[in-house]
């Protein structure tokens, strides 16, 4: 088999050029035809993925974060290229969905072992721009943001560290006036008005550094699921934090979920809207399903 492997001289502490670097070395010596992709910008990894992805590489492996994982997404949907997860990066959310091991033994022997799964992506029509697992448009853009500016040797606990700023901002933080036009599975359109903390349509499960924000969320079914958390108190939103760990925000009534092909989201100016962690473009923004538009590979569900 034809393989491509990438990662960037930065990503994940280092960690993902060590492990991209053994898993070209694995593949090699079980006999597959490997191309190196060590990139140190994600202008230059885009571009030399592109072209592996046009000349037909089975797979494009990528180590490194849900950035590159989501670039991968964007790259492979359509395509008969597979998508191969080494997880070396800050939330590593998709890889977590997928049940893709961390540790780099299991991620390889994933790598090498796995099955190709068929997936939905989400599109951003505006963008013209694919993602695999969400897209943030509320105060959950803004924690991913401020994510992004903490040090990077916390890890997942940066998505936690920025939730309890923002959640101590809330006092002196203006509710969030959103109008979201949500399409039914018949394809009829429906509008609604409200403030909201928290909009999140979501293909996969985890967001934010392992937080189980849509725990129903199932990446097959060919439909996003779409989670709005209306406004709270700081201490309550403290509760929803703990709750959204296990999963049990949805019995919340400050909690709302539904499943949709699509979704428009219209709100503050100011908010920049995110995906798989990394900035999109401000408001608005729709959000539609691409059923079975991916494969990855990952361990043979169960």
């Amino acid at each position: 088999m034809r393989y491509a492997v990438a990662h960037g001289r930065r990503s994940g502490r280092g960690g993902a050029a060590a492990l991209g670097a053994e898993a070209v070395v694995r593949l090699r010596s079980q006999g597959h035809d490997v191309v190196e992709i060590s990139a140190g910008s994600r202008e230059e990894a885009f571009d030399r993925c592109r072209a592996q992805v046009a000349d037909g590489v089975d797979v494009l492996v990528v180590a490194g974060g849900d950035g590159i994982v989501s670039l991968a997404a964007d790259l492979c949907v359509g395509t008969s290229t597979a998508v191969g997860i080494l997880p070396a990066g800050t939330g590593n959310d998709n890889a977590r969905s997928l049940s893709i091991p961390f540790d780099a033994a299991g991620a390889l022997q994933t790598l090498v072992g796995g099955h190709r799964r068929t997936v939905d992506v989400l599109r951003v029509d505006e963008l013209d721009r694919h993602v695999l697992g969400s897209v943030n448009a509320g105060l959950d853009a803004r924690i991913a943001h401020r994510a992004t500016l903490l040090p990077r040797r916390l890890g997942a606990l940066s998505y936690t560290v920025a939730a309890l700023v923002e959640i101590a901002r809330l006092p002196r933080t203006p509710p969030l006036r959103y109008r979201l036009t949500v399409t039914s599975d018949a394809g009829a359109p429906a509008t609604e008005e409200l403030d909201a903390l928290v909009v999140v349509p979501a293909n996969m499960p985890f967001v934010g550094g392992g937080l189980l924000v849509a725990p129903d969320a199932d990446p097959a079914d060919g439909l996003l699921d779409l989670v709005v958390i209306r406004p709270l108190s700081p201490r309550r939103a403290l509760t929803l934090l703990r709750a959204v760990r296990a999963g049990r925000h949805t019995r919340m009534p400050e909690v709302q979920g539904r499943r949709t092909p699509r979704v428009r989201i219209e709100g503050p100016a100011d908010v920049l809207a995110h995906g798989d962690g990394e900035a999109l473009a401000p408001l608005p923004l729709t959000v539609g399903v691409v059923p079975s538009a991916l494969q990855v590979v990952a361990p043979a569900l169960t």
